[in-house]
């Protein structure tokens, strides 16, 4: 209700009326809006009709008919080693950032401000602020979100009305909505500089996940997936920005004097990066003089890329029943050229996350799809080590299937483990596609000494990092009745045996 009285309704049946008065011809209104159109509707003892949404009871389906992605390269119009141009990251996603570069006085700047400007709702953004927050880093790492929470419903709300949060649709009855952040690397770059533009944005945002974690709003994964894809990202994070002065260039990398056409300049957060240096950057010096020189030359042209994580629902390699499935090598070459890496389903045996290798290597194959490989990671959070289990990722496996001439990686994080590092490189017989050039890499352990990155970041980082790694404990006057609420959770005597009440 405005000052004067008016009902939103009111507002705008009055404005369409004026426009309607001031054109000789007929007048046609969309009205678009992520807010709740309950508002702007007529209430409803005026308008008692089907078409008017009681607020609080039904949702208005989503228009989908324009659908994603409008403005995409095709796969085959763009190099792999171009891909992270600002031109080529904003045709995907919405078509919003494609079209304001076709606005006189937008430059790559100003359209980075308004993505950021309208995922955070805010000028200047403010970490401390949860729906901020939570935006932000739900837009990246692929936060996942516990429905039977009773903030969920308001969180999701307001993050579709507010936050750039995408409704994909609702339920046939219309009191449920199903929505998320799509893949959309222009708005992950925005948000990686949000998180980085102060020292302490990244603390702030973390804790305030922290917080949500342990109320049960958000899950951290049966084997600390969340934890895994923050440590992965935040290390590549962290690469692009030793070197890069944020004062001159907030969001790309200095490009040549000879280059006129600064759209094509390459956003940081979607560059490609080296792997020998990628792994020295986050493991130290002493991972690369585990294995030799040999290892180290196999990898000589080899770079990985990611600026956020998408998930799957699916399996890497769902079978034969699934007939249109991707090769394995257009699969990784897409993930490339969005720069995204994978988080697996969790009925994915062997592996939970895939990141995609490009070599650029003037001696192979010169068409793209043949120069792609895969690192693929398992988490492990249990109290045992797990090292022996890193022998088993094979990409040969049939819910897998990525055989390829090129070398791989395999890297097992064993997160609830005490600091160690070990690495090997099995050669095997050449040109096997399985057994040979697999660098594996076991690090076990959530500190700085396995992770020499982190110290580069407030040490607050890397205790909000552990606390990741396992929920809190139950109070301990709780723990029996805890045990017996949650019968045949496991085979264990306090999960199994009722009788144990009568002694409590």
């Amino acid at each position: 209700m405005s000052s004067k009285g008016f009902r939103p309704s009111d507002i705008l049946c009055r404005t369409i009326n004026a426009y309607s008065r001031a054109s000789k011809g007929s007048n046609w209104v969309i009205f678009a809006s992520t807010s709740q159109v309950a508002t702007f509707s007529a209430p409803q003892p005026i308008h008692n009709t089907l078409r008017v949404a009681v607020t609080g009871q039904l949702l208005y389906p989503p228009f989908t008919q324009l659908g994603w992605d409008q403005n995409a390269d095709a796969l085959s119009d763009v190099s792999a080693n171009d891909v992270a141009q600002f031109e080529h990251i904003a045709g995907f996603g919405r078509p919003l950032w494609k079209s304001l570069m076709a606005v006189g006085g937008e430059n790559i700047n100003s359209i980075m401000t308004t993505a950021a400007q309208k995922l955070s709702k805010s000028k200047i953004f403010d970490a401390t602020i949860s729906n901020e927050a939570l935006a932000v880093l739900s837009q990246r790492f692929a936060l996942d979100i516990y429905f039977g929470h009773p903030d969920a419903v308001s969180y999701i709300d307001k993050g579709v009305a507010s936050h750039l949060r995408i409704c994909y649709s609702t339920t046939e009855d219309r009191t449920w909505s199903f929505t998320g952040y799509p893949s959309e690397p222009l708005l992950s770059c925005a948000a990686a500089d949000l998180l980085h533009q102060d020292a302490y944005n990244l603390v702030r945002a973390l804790e305030v996940l922290k917080n949500k974690v342990d109320g049960g709003m958000f899950e951290m994964g049966q084997s600390s997936e969340l934890t895994s894809r923050l440590v992965l990202l935040l290390a590549k994070d962290k690469y692009v920005r030793k070197h890069h002065d944020r004062l001159k260039d907030p969001y790309t990398r200095v490009r040549g004097t000879d280059d006129d056409n600064s759209w094509k300049a390459e956003l940081i957060d979607c560059q490609k990066v080296s792997v020998i240096h990628f792994l020295e950057h986050m493991f130290g010096d002493s991972l690369w003089s585990q294995v030799g020189d040999t290892a180290k030359e196999r990898f000589k042209h080899a770079y990985i890329n990611f600026s956020h994580w998408v998930p799957m629902d699916g399996l890497i390699s769902p079978g034969s029943e699934v007939s249109d499935r991707c090769s394995a090598a257009e699969w990784t070459l897409r993930h490339w050229h969005r720069t995204s890496a994978v988080q697996c389903c969790h009925l994915q045996p062997l592996v939970d996350k895939m990141i995609p290798i490009y070599f650029d290597d003037p001696n192979l194959e010169s068409r793209d799809i043949y120069r792609v490989s895969q690192m693929f990671i398992s988490d492990k959070a249990g109290k045992n080590y797990n090292e022996r289990d890193l022998g088993f990722i094979s990409r040969a496996h049939p819910s897998i299937k990525c055989l390829s001439p090129l070398p791989f990686i395999a890297l097992l994080l064993d997160l609830n483990g005490e600091s160690k590092l070990d690495v090997s490189f099995a050669e095997g017989e050449p040109n096997c596609p399985e057994t040979d050039q697999c660098l594996r890499i076991y690090a076990s352990g959530v500190n700085s000494i396995t992770f020499p990155f982190l110290r580069g970041y407030p040490t607050e980082v890397l205790t909000l990092l552990r606390r990741f790694i396992s929920k809190p404990e139950a109070p301990s006057s709780n723990e029996r009745l805890h045990a017996l609420v949650k019968y045949g959770r496991t085979a264990e005597e306090s999960h199994m045996r009722w009788e144990a009440q009568r002694h409590m």
